[in-house]
């Protein structure tokens, strides 16, 4: 009995395996079926229930990305400039390969940047609107370049006094700027492209603004192009930050850093390698948020924070996402600062001297004298100087001498890389 009733139990088993498999199988096949030839015969007439508004808006961004894709950008610049009725003698197109060296630091995975881009140098005359240039740009863009997810950006940092700059990216390549240089404005303008090609030009930075309006206005009435790095919490940050925009002059935020010597309070609404991304994100955006005029920004100290790679990389990316460019005021050699800023695609720029480390008007005159040497032979040189009684001295007697021996003050977004 216990034989037969084991012989009917094993029966069921195996009845309920060749059930289950068949049934298995069935799935699988109706699948098969409905994939490979109900959707092949009907899939396709799902698309007639696409909104034809939507269609129609997809097929324009199609046929435009086609007729104008990213590498006939060049050839737009071309078509509006002449639209400005510039004049082609006017202009200036180079094609540029930058290999810019790391500073010195020993970490293996540090290596050169190049940077591959073409670049405008145009000629305006003063009475052609900078706000003409920037509207055409801002309206017309869309028309020649649609990115599927946004992979080109562009950045447009107005100065009134002779500048207008533009930068485009692809992706995180930078493969195209454009300078709009002033014809013969004020004492900062220039009379032809190869002018300002040919000659030494300087973008003088002051820090540490916001604690007194004196310097400013002494440094204003020289009608220079100067960039002001601004502390976001200074008593008079608001107030010189609106006055400069009014008045047509670049600004920058003076970002607080942490130094090496810890001992030391960077300043307000600093940033310290012991904040994790998201308390750095929140920091930047509330600093930002008290200078609202601001074209780009700088550390303060910092010598601490720029060389922690992981931190001010975080930090760049904030900046990125709110169009501001970024300049390295360089207070440590180990600082990563540049170089990330580069690799995000965020326009940036790199000290090269501070004028005023010692407080002695002579000694920054000498220093002045010596950012004018590498002016000559680099054609460029970026000043680091602060509001200070010497320096506002030195500066005062040395800037309308540099003026009459040839060289220009530009503003910090012409050296942008």
């Amino acid at each position: 009995m216990a034989k037969n009733k084991k012989g009917k139990n094993d029966g069921l088993k195996y009845k309920l395996f060749f059930i289950l498999s068949g049934f298995f199988i069935i799935i699988l096949f109706s699948v098969f079926i409905y994939k490979f030839f109900f959707l092949a015969q009907y899939g396709k007439s799902a698309k007639r229930y696409i909104s034809p508004e939507k269609l129609s808006r997809t097929a324009l961004k199609v046929a435009l990305y086609k007729k104008h894709p990213v590498k006939s950008l060049t050839g737009f610049f071309e078509k509006t400039l002449k639209d400005l009725d510039i004049p082609r003698r006017n202009i200036i197109v180079q094609h540029i390969v930058l290999s810019v060296k790391a500073p010195v630091n020993r970490q293996n995975d540090l290596k050169d940047i190049s940077i591959d881009f073409s670049k405008y140098n145009v000629l305006i005359s003063e009475g052609l609107d900078f706000n003409l240039i920037k509207n055409i740009f801002k309206g017309e863009f869309k028309k020649y370049i649609i990115p599927s997810k946004r992979p080109l950006s562009y950045y447009l940092y107005a100065v009134k006094h002779n500048s207008i700059c533009l930068y485009f990216y692809y992706k995180s390549r930078l493969f195209l700027k454009a300078v709009f240089i002033v014809k013969g404005q004020d004492n900062s303008g220039f009379n032809s492209v190869k002018q300002y090609v040919d000659s030494p030009k300087i973008a003088l930075d002051i820090d540490d603004v916001g604690y007194d309006m004196s310097p400013i206005n002494s440094l204003i009435s020289l009608r220079t192009p100067i960039t002001f790095a601004i502390f976001p919490y200074a008593p008079f940050s608001k107030q010189i930050d609106l006055m400069l925009h009014k008045a047509g002059y670049e600004t920058i935020m003076h970002t607080p850093m942490e130094p090496v010597n810890t001992a030391l309070f960077p300043g307000d609404g600093a940033l310290f390698i012991s904040m994790n991304k998201k308390e750095i994100r929140n920091k930047i955006l509330t600093d930002i948020s008290r200078l609202p005029f601001i074209d780009g920004a700088n550390n303060h100290e910092g010598s601490l924070f720029t060389s922690d790679k992981e931190k001010i990389c975080d930090s760049i990316s904030v900046f990125k996402k709110r169009g501001l460019f970024f300049m390295d005021s360089l207070t440590d050699s180990n600082s990563f600062a540049y170089r990330c800023a580069l690799k995000k695609g965020l326009p940036s720029a790199q000290r090269d001297v501070f004028i005023d480390d010692k407080p002695s008007v002579r000694y920054i005159k000498n220093q002045i004298k010596d950012a004018a040497s590498l002016a000559n032979i680099f054609k460029r040189v970026i000043v680091i100087g602060h509001p200070r009684q010497d320096t506002v001295a030195a500066l005062m007697k040395e800037i309308p001498e540099l003026k009459k021996e040839g060289y220009f003050f530009v503003p910090l977004c012409e050296f942008l890389r």
